[in-house]
């Protein structure tokens, strides 16, 4: 299946983080391959959000940093940015069995039937969800 940047990041938001021994094997493969690698990162220009625990200063980074003002190491704030331009040609190709799409699809379906599917997750849910749907009637 081919997912965009933004696909890759949200489908990696949802994936369970609990489960059974099998399902979190599973998840751990599947969070590998939607990972990013380093030539990735430098093409698309992705930064983490670090805030200082001390002072509460805040920077963006593609690695840890350390404070300027404390000298501390700084924490993830859990925000990422990229340049939304350079990231349109980067599409990746995931290659899952049948479990985890399932498992993918599943819990785009809970997040809907919980109305707490969001317009971020569409692109997503028209793939795994109704994808699937189209499949069935083939």
């Amino acid at each position: 299946m081919k997912l965009d940047v933004f696909e890759r990041i949200m489908l990696m938001n949802i994936l369970p983080q609990q489960g059974d021994f099998v399902t979190l094997k599973l998840v751990r493969k599947l969070r590998e391959s939607l990972s990013f690698n380093e030539k990735e990162i430098k093409q698309i220009d992705f930064k983490s959000h670090w805030r200082c625990s001390t002072c509460n200063k805040t920077e963006m980074s593609t690695l840890p940093i350390k404070c300027e003002d404390c000298g501390v190491y700084m924490q993830p704030a859990g925000q990422v940015t990229w340049d939304e331009e350079k990231a349109k040609d980067v599409i990746k190709e995931i290659h899952m069995g049948r479990a985890m799409h399932g498992l993918c699809a599943s819990t785009l379906e809970k997040l809907s039937d919980e109305q707490k599917l969001t317009e971020q997750h569409m692109s997503l849910y028209e793939k795994f969800v109704e994808g699937e749907e189209k499949d069935e009637e083939e």
